[in-house]
């Protein structure tokens, strides 16, 4: 099977383009410019190219069976990158629609924040509505690029949505934002933590699932590729564990963050550098208790391996790069 991966280079994409590879799949890979540290070495087609461009997509998308679409922007700073919404919307709009003209087989990747997260105190399932008036733009252009391909998917799109949670792991080139602040913390970097709860999965789990999700998935649903939900002081004193590393053994009450909110915009400002807290950030760290993956693992057959499986991997991976060398 010929399958393009847009956004193949990214944190998940690149992982998704190795496990296409084991498969015995032909890969063929939409990015813009040069090829990606993450994808040096495999053995692949490079288009280069843009989801905004629909020349690039004919380009992209000729021969090919399936398309995976990861291709997004992701920003949580309080001055958002004015492409945001336009990748992660009219770009999926012109995937999707490129998709239903050619008859191709479409696994649209979104968020697990894409979807209302409250009341909190319960299970945070795919029959949720989606979040299409949430305040972080990130999040809202997840929401609005879901309600595109399902849209799409009424006028005969064969596409499947699939939520990733928040990955860890290795293959994190980039590094992601979990893991740079991993890094940060192994170097005594976030001396304070506040109380986050968050779902963490490991990213070849979730390549795992969106390739089953192109298998099995059924037309026009939405499957959550989550992991546990884990305290923060729960997963950093893993992480302590396994690097040697000293860790924060408190966490902070939430509203601390949003009382010193303030406080950090005004430092970003003075330093001309990204704040190291911003309302988008602590909108995210907010978590329901449960976030069911029971619907991916009864229909995709989805499973998930250990957090400690994955940090430990994750360690490795970090050492092999070169980034916890003191």
């Amino acid at each position: 099977m010929i399958a393009l991966v847009t956004g193949g280079g990214g944190r998940l994409g690149n992982v998704l383009v190795r496990h296409l590879l084991d498969k015995g799949d032909q890969v063929r890979v939409l990015e813009t410019g040069v090829r990606p540290a993450s994808l040096e070495g495999l053995d692949i087609e490079l288009v280069s190219g843009s989801v905004l461009d629909e020349g690039d997509l004919a380009r992209a998308m000729d021969g090919v069976e399936v398309v995976y679409h990861l291709a997004a922007k992701i920003d949580l700073r309080p001055k958002k990158d004015p492409m945001l919404f336009p990748i992660n919307v009219d770009g999926t709009r012109n995937v999707a629609e490129a998709c239903l003209s050619r008859g191709l087989r479409l696994v649209h990747t979104s968020s697990h924040h894409a979807v209302e997260r409250d009341p909190l105190e319960q299970p945070l399932t795919e029959e949720r509505p989606l979040a299409l008036d949430e305040k972080c733009d990130y999040h809202r252009s997840k929401a609005i690029g879901e309600t595109v391909v399902l849209d799409a998917c009424k006028r005969g799109l064969n596409a499947t949505i699939v939520n990733p949670g928040s990955m860890i792991g290795p293959y994190d080139y980039e590094p992601s934002m979990i893991g740079a602040a991993l890094i940060d913390m192994y170097f005594g970097r976030v001396p304070v933590l506040l109380d986050l709860l968050s779902d963490y999965v490991d990213a070849r789990d979730v390549a795992d699932g969106m390739i089953a999700a192109a298998e099995k998935g059924r037309v026009g649903e939405r499957y959550f590729l989550t992991g546990d939900v884990v305290p923060i002081l729960q997963m950093v004193s893993l992480y302590g564990e396994l690097t040697g590393a000293k860790v924060p053994k408190r966490a902070l009450p939430l509203w601390v963050g949003w009382a010193i909110l303030p406080l950090a915009l005004a430092g970003s400002a003075m330093t001309k550098k990204d704040p190291f807290i911003t309302a988008d950030m602590l909108r995210a760290s907010v978590s329901n208790a449960v976030v069911s993956r029971e619907k991916a693992e009864r229909e995709l057959g989805y499973t998930t391996r250990p957090l400690r499986e994955s940090l430990t991997d994750a360690v490795e991976w970090y050492r092999e790069r070169g980034w916890l060398n003191r």
